[in-house]
């Protein structure tokens, strides 16, 4: 007699991951705004210079958050899943403690390295400053971004968008009231990171404090356990950053702070599908581990492809919007005049479509664990990225950098296609 029960099992796994996306949805929604906003505020309301050090700044938090994901988080999402619940509370609550420690006392270290810096006159008071608020922001951003991702591990999707709303309102705020008071406006925004990010943990921990609750140990068995996966994660991690970040630094020793303005200006259209594909892969990265255990290679690169067509056509949508309201987007509401503003946009369009494949492939094949291999494929695309990127300005001016990202990007995305296709023949054979 048919009971029923596996359809209704399968049916109420099915709502689970829809509920789960649909949280991880609303919540990129809600950062890409917030992301959106704080640019514009910055771009109408502030100088080049303003915005230029506050770009800056956030390149070097999100090389800082990347190299973290890749030696913590990423590693920690892949072992997780088949631990037992204690040990895994253990080995997630171990990890947190030498974490906070560990960054207390970089922190303090480089603290004290930019104030002497200043004290003998190697740093002007301006860049002091701005060096000083990029470390805490620094700082409270890694701290956020573990418990964004225990959350996340935890299947709390809700919880995350409750403290990233927090994240975004004292985000928001902040940038504004810099924008208001204009006088140190990049400092003055960069301070924001560091409060915005910090509300968020607070939120976060006080919401892990009452379940599962914080407990820890020595994290040296765990880190070690990690170590394997996070070694050449962060090596891949720091390398992408050179050709998918440092174009701000490319402008900025090229050409100018202004052309950073520029670039990041056209980059703001765009922006959005860039931060909600991002945030995406921050759900799917445990999620994939899990389908990998539960249903198989084959299964899971299904499931994996269908999200990246969705996302994708979400993507296709939003850009075609911005490309036909450029002329009011850049113009009327940002009041920028952005040089080669045509060829700009495009250019960061086709970097933030080849993006969202390449994530998805990298969250499977980190779940198949082969850190090694994507590393070194990413030191190739580096190689070719910045080649262009630094010999290109003479040729094409700013654009340089966006035609050195995507060259990258595409060396990238097909040898991650390679990868993949090297795993399903080899399974088959098998």
């Amino acid at each position: 007699m048919n009971t029923g029960k596996p359809a209704t099992t399968t049916a109420a796994k099915l709502v689970h991951v829809l509920r789960f996306f649909g949280a991880g949805v609303i919540d990129q929604v809600l950062l890409s705004g917030a992301s959106f906003i704080a640019g514009f505020l910055m771009i109408r309301y502030t100088s080049d210079v303003d915005y230029g050090q506050f770009v800056l700044a956030q390149s070097a938090v999100l090389l800082l958050v990347s190299a973290q994901g890749a030696w913590l988080s990423g590693p920690l999402a892949a072992i997780v899943p088949s631990k037992p619940a204690a040990t895994k509370r253990l080995m997630i609550g171990a990890v947190r403690a030498s974490q906070s420690r560990f960054l207390r006392w970089v922190a303090v270290s480089l603290l004290a390295i930019a104030v002497t810096l200043y004290a003998t006159g190697f740093l002007s008071a301006s860049l002091a400053l701005v060096s000083g608020t990029t470390i805490l922001a620094g700082w409270a951003t890694l701290q956020r971004e573990y418990l964004r991702s225990v959350l996340i591990i935890y299947s709390r999707p809700h919880w995350m968008l409750r403290a990233d709303t927090v994240y975004v309102i004292c985000l928001v705020a902040g940038i504004a009231l810099a924008a208001y008071l204009r006088h140190s406006a990049g400092v003055c925004a960069i301070f924001a990171l560091v409060i915005s990010a910090w509300a968020c943990m607070l939120v976060s921990h006080r919401m892990l404090s009452s379940d599962p609750g914080w407990i820890s140990g020595d994290a040296r068995p765990f880190l070690q356990e990690m170590r394997a996966l996070g070694v050449w994660a962060t090596v891949g991690a720091v390398t992408y950053w050179l050709f998918a970040q440092s174009y701000n630094s490319v402008l900025a020793t090229r050409l100018n702070l202004t052309a950073v303005a520029s670039v990041n200006a056209a980059r703001l259209v765009i922006v959005p599908v860039t931060v909600f594909s991002l945030g995406i892969n921050n759900v799917l990265m445990p999620l994939a581990a899990n389908w990998l255990a539960q249903f198989g290679l084959a299964r899971m690169l299904r499931r994996l492809a269908v999200v990246a067509l969705a996302i994708i056509a979400l993507d296709l949508v939003y850009i075609s919007l911005a490309w036909i309201f450029r002329d009011w987007i850049i113009g009327s509401l940002l009041h920028k005049t952005i040089a080669d503003r045509d060829r700009l946009l495009v250019l960061w369009a086709c970097v933030a479509l080849i993006f969202l494949p390449r994530e998805v492939l990298q969250a499977g094949l980190f779940a198949l664990r082969r850190v090694k291999s994507m590393a070194r494929l990413i030191g190739l695309s580096a190689v070719v990225s910045l080649t262009l990127m630094w010999f290109g300005t003479a040729r094409w001016g700013a654009a340089a950098v966006l035609i050195g990202q995507l060259a990258g990007e595409c060396v990238n995305l097909v040898g991650l296609s390679w990868l993949v296709w090297i795993q399903v023949r080899l399974q088959s054979e098998s």
